[in-house]
């Protein structure tokens, strides 16, 4: 197989997968508007029969579908929340069908690389051996399909880490405004448009929750959403003084010289997150270089990344430590200050 005809094979295996990946997330996203159009023509066609049988109508949250108690819970809902909180326009189904199209492209694109190396590579009996490339394939895969939800987690860590290097600046803006004759929603809306950017969308869906839900609730929603410990001693304070009609001026501005204290000290700590995560992209592409170069070189280390089983164990112990090393870069990220 020459070099132009072996391009050819990988190109053609990878359009294989991104298009067999395609149908899979376009059917995901006909499918599911479709979905919800016939459940509202049968929920609206019930009422109707309920209305002019004189019969209540069963409660909204039992007609809801199946996808909607999907998203409304669980793992999908904690996804539409990070894309919320980073402010992403897109909803759940895209990045769902971007996912497929990675998994799709990463499997087949794998099992062409791998047959590939073996044609053009190998040496001897390696030629004629089948490859099992099935659990690289998986990893691959694997891999490939979570850099969506990885580059989400990404920016919503980038948010909140704008937001705790902020939070001075809000609670500043806050004294400002505070008044113990004034209940605590004036309060927030007095203060909302001078809040800094990067907080004055959290701040006003915290304006919005105060309107429709209790006020303890509201400010532990807002303190989880930023996600920071100076978000929770905010909350906790916002929450004594509204309940107990107490002036918190003075623990106001007690938080606020503690988090001067303590700023230098998160700048450095968001300064090792950011070449933590250069270093696990370095390494990523590093660990794919390492094994493509150790082939061109020399066509027997072939039969030991893919046919022996200690080496086809070593590439998936790869994959793994590289999607451990990305898991640990956003949980490093969280609770910033």
């Amino acid at each position: 197989m020459g070099a132009m005809s072996g391009g050819s094979f990988l190109l053609q295996h990878l359009l294989q997968g991104l298009f067999l990946g395609a149908w899979a997330g376009g059917s995901l996203l006909l499918l599911l508007p479709l979905i919800r159009a016939v459940r509202r023509g049968a929920v609206r066609y019930r009422r109707l029969q309920s209305l002019n049988a004189g019969t209540a109508l069963p409660s909204v949250r039992r007609e809801r579908g199946l996808w909607s108690r999907l998203v409304s819970r669980g793992p999908l809902k904690h996804l539409r929340e990070e894309m919320e909180i980073a402010e992403m326009r897109a909803g759940v189904e895209p990045v769902l069908a971007l996912m497929l199209i990675l998994a799709f492209g990463g499997w087949f694109g794998a099992e062409a690389a791998v047959k590939l190396l073996q044609v053009k590579f190998a040496v001897g009996a390696d030629r004629q051996i089948p490859i099992q490339a099935w659990l690289l394939s998986s990893g691959a895969a694997l891999f490939l399909a979570s850099l969506p939800y990885f580059w989400i987690r990404f920016r919503v860590q980038q948010k909140r880490q704008r937001i705790a290097l902020r939070m001075i600046a809000v609670v500043q803006n806050l004294i400002g405004h505070y008044r113990p004759r004034l209940t605590l929603a004036e309060v927030i809306v007095k203060s909302s448009d001078s809040m800094p950017y990067e907080v004055r969308s959290e701040w006003r869906r915290l304006e919005l929750a105060l309107h429709m839900k209790g006020v303890q609730e509201a400010l532990y929603d807002f303190a989880r959403r930023v996600d920071n410990e100076w978000g929770d001693d905010l909350a906790d304070l916002l929450l004594i003084g509204s309940h107990y009609g107490t002036d918190v001026t003075e623990a106001l501005h007690h938080l606020t010289l503690r988090m001067q204290t303590a700023k230098r000290l998160e700048e450095n700590r968001l300064a090792m997150i950011t070449v933590y995560r250069l270093g696990t992209t370095f390494m990523a592409g590093f660990a794919f270089f390492v094994v493509g170069f150790n082939i061109y070189a020399d066509g027997t280390n072939y039969r030991h990344y893919f046919v022996d089983p200690a080496g086809r164990m070593l590439l998936l112990a790869s994959f793994a430590v590289m999607f451990v090393s990305m898991v640990m870069v956003v949980r490093s990220g969280r609770r910033a200050f």
